[in-house]
Order: structure tokens, then C-alpha cells, then sequence
């Protein structure tokens, strides 16, 4: 069952950042999908996490309209890098996943704007990315940690429904 709610949240921001988002301009629409990776690296398991990395960075790329393997190789990398990270730290403190968040959004937003800058047909400043990606972090530092806790709160109901849904019916049989 939480699989099938992995990939309703990972299909479900994909659709909504790519079709829905599209006109609120590019300073402020962040990756959303930052948030959700370091969701699954923190509280997921490999096994759960992987699949739903690969189908929601493969989504990503062919959707987004962008360079082909940006999204998917950014989001294994900040996989693998929370990972990493939450063997030092401890995830429960208040400040530090805000903190990861925060990280994960500018690691995705200079992975795409650098990859933007270096297939360009023209020659772009790069100094004019910086109001952009700060923008793109400042937004994704605001609404990023309240995502992680939507998606703590919907896997909890998940469990719940879970937990009451396929509990036994045989209420004279002891255990």
C-alpha cells in the first residue's frame, strides 16, 4: 500500500509542477520533487525509495521538456547525499531538515540552470541565473518543510488505512 502511495505522490507532483505551475514563472516555481527525495532518504527505505526515484526522474525528464538525465542523476545524487548526510546528523532536530531541504532545492536548481547555461545556443551570463536560483531556494526554504510534513502525514493515514483495512475479521478466534 505504500508503494501505491509513493507513486501517487511522486506522479501527482510531476503533473502538477509541469502542467499546472508552468505560468507562475521561473523565479518561483522550484522542483518540488527536492522535498519528496528527501522524504524518501530520510523515512523510506532503499527498496521503497529507489523504484519511485527511477519512474519519478524518468517522468520528470521526459515531461519537464528539459536535457534528458538531468532531473533523474540530480535526484540519485541528493538521494545519496541525504543518505549520507543523516548517518552524522540527527533528522529529528527542528532546523536540520529544513536544512536539507534547502540544499536539495539548490542542488536542483544549479543542476538544471547549469545544464541550461551549457546547452544554450547562445551565450548566456551566468550571473543572470543568480536571481533565479535564489529565488527558486528561498521559495523551496519556505514551502519545502511544510511538503516533507504533508507527505510524513499522508503516509501515517496510509499505515492507518492500512493497519484498518486488512486487520483480521475474526473477532472469536484468539490469537
Amino acid at each position: 500500500m505504500i508503494y501505491g502511495y509513493l507513486l501517487m505522490v511522486c506522479m501527482g507532483l510531476v503533473i502538477l509542477q509541469t502542467t499546472l505551475l508552468v505560468g507562475g514563472g521561473p523565479s518561483y516555481l522550484y522542483d518540488l520533487m527536492a522535498p519528496f527525495v528527501v522524504y524518501l532518504a530520510v523515512h523510506r527505505r532503499p527498496r521503497e525509495s529507489i523504484p519511485v526515484l527511477l519512474l519519478g526522474g524518468l517522468a520528470m525528464d521526459g515531461i519537464s521538456g528539459g536535457v534528458f538525465g538531468v532531473h533523474l542523476s540530480a535526484y540519485l545524487w541528493m538521494y545519496v547525499g541525504v543518505r549520507w548526510a543523516i548517518q552524522f546528523l540527527h533528522v529529528g532536530n527542528v532546523i536540520l531538515r529544513p536544512l536539507l531541504v534547502t540544499v536539495c532545492v539548490a542542488f536542483t536548481s544549479l543542476a538544471v540552470a547549469f545544464s541550461a547555461v551549457v546547452l544554450a545556443a547562445v551565450p548566456w551570463p551566468v550571473e543572470s541565473l543568480f536571481s533565479v536560483v535564489a529565488g527558486q531556494v528561498f521559495w523551496g526554504a519556505v514551502t519545502g518543510p511544510f511538503l516533507m510534513l504533508l507527505f510524513i502525514r499522508g503516509q501515517k493515514a496510509v499505515e492507518h488505512l492500512g493497519k484498518m483495512f486488512f486487520t483480521e475479521k475474526h473477532t472469536l478466534r484468539k490469537s
